[in-house]
């Protein structure tokens, strides 16, 4: 019925698919359910649940009743635990924002040891302030696999989703009356440096497209289907995944992208450019009639076959997403300006963040088209 894991106190009930905590407190064995079936999820709750069982256990009075604490109600750890619990609760986020959300918590209390102990209400600006200034400068002090040196401070984004966390924590505090601002809301957030793209040129990309579906594996034409679809759309890696037969429209003018990255995405057409229409036409030809709900990508992911091609080709290894940044650049190239492409993309800003993303490559494609003007 239980299955171990390779972390301590770390079991999944084979029935469920349910990770519990199984904790040995007082001679006793006490067991709780995680609430999740995702192992990664698991682990970021079990240290959690292992420190609420061993507290318990340890104000434990005499006749067995829990030991009352006035304090707590006042104490930064009561509502750290209230913050973990909402974000667990939250059935919009996905295991992945979970993760990040969690772990942003616990670069917090490592940056600032004492904060679990301090009262709520007597938290300044100037000790959130303090805070901010250290962690910039020191970091966790987490040192990455394969990486000699360890990083002086902390990275923008890391900080910034740290003070994300300590803003969510007051922001609970606030709502229950303890205090009547919040402090940490003039803490000035890291300018976060648009990601350099070391994209493959159009040759390297047919190149790689090539090796792939050469490779010889049983999947090597689908995961070059995967590949061109990614890099002809710009769709999101789910979207692709939920693409049907019946998502193009009877003239073949457009594609209707599923939208899946929140309750909130939309539908959204995609024009039929030259390369996608003559990609669906081969895949069509080659595999025969298809039920219209039958999916064009077969396969949950590309990466191993995407990565293999990089390094033969010569190029940085890109993943799904550097498909999209792909799709992006090259719109950019061909002239397409950004509130047209933010809409390709799925954006519901208006361009605000495609501008923000891919506003250099515009400014380099336009000062590489004025080096050609002439008079």
């Amino acid at each position: 019925m239980w299955e171990r894991t390779n972390v301590t106190n770390l079991l999944r009930n084979r029935q469920s698919g349910t990770y519990y905590a199984r904790v040995k407190t007082n001679g006793k064995q006490k067991w709780r359910s995680l609430k999740t079936q995702v192992f990664s999820v698991a682990k970021l709750r079990l240290s959690d649940v292992e420190n609420d069982i061993r507290t318990q256990a340890a104000t434990v009075r005499g006749d067995g009743g829990p030991a009352s604490d006035p304090a707590a109600e006042t104490k930064f750890a009561t509502y750290i635990a209230a913050y973990r619990a909402k974000q667990e609760n939250d059935s919009k986020l996905k295991a992945s924002s979970l993760e990040r959300k969690l772990n942003s918590v616990k670069a917090l209390v490592k940056t600032w040891p004492e904060l679990p102990n301090r009262d709520v209400r007597r938290l300044t600006k100037s000790d959130c302030q303090a805070w901010a200034t250290k962690a910039k400068k020191e970091g966790t002090g987490f040192i990455a696999p394969n990486v000699k040196t360890k990083r002086a401070g902390m990275s923008a984004s890391a900080f910034n989703k740290c003070v994300d966390a300590l803003m969510g924590i007051l922001e609970i505090a606030k709502a229950k009356g303890l205090i009547y601002k919040n402090p940490a809301e003039e803490v000035v957030k890291l300018p976060i440096k648009p990601k350099p793209f070391n994209l493959p040129s159009n040759a390297q990309f047919k190149e790689m497209v090539q090796l792939i579906a050469t490779a010889g594996s049983r999947w090597s034409t689908d995961a070059a289907d995967m590949v061109r679809l990614l890099a002809f759309t710009g769709a999101r890696v789910n979207e692709a995944r939920r693409l049907r037969w019946h998502h193009l429209n009877e003239a073949e003018t457009l594609l209707t992208m599923p939208g899946t990255k929140s309750e909130k995405s939309i539908d959204r057409p995609l024009p039929l450019f030259k390369p996608l229409a003559a990609l669906l036409t081969e895949i069509r030809n080659r595999r025969g009639p298809e039920a219209a709900n039958a999916p064009i990508v077969r396969l949950k992911s590309c990466m191993d076959a995407l990565k293999s091609a990089c390094r033969k080709v010569g190029v940085k290894e890109m993943d799904h997403h550097d498909l999209r940044h792909y799709f992006a650049t090259r719109c950019i190239e061909s002239g397409v300006d950004i509130p047209t492409l933010s809409r390709w993309l799925g954006h519901a800003d208006g361009g605000a963040l495609a501008m923000k993303t891919y506003g250099h490559l515009r400014q380099e494609h336009s000062l590489a088209q004025a080096a050609k003007v002439e008079f």
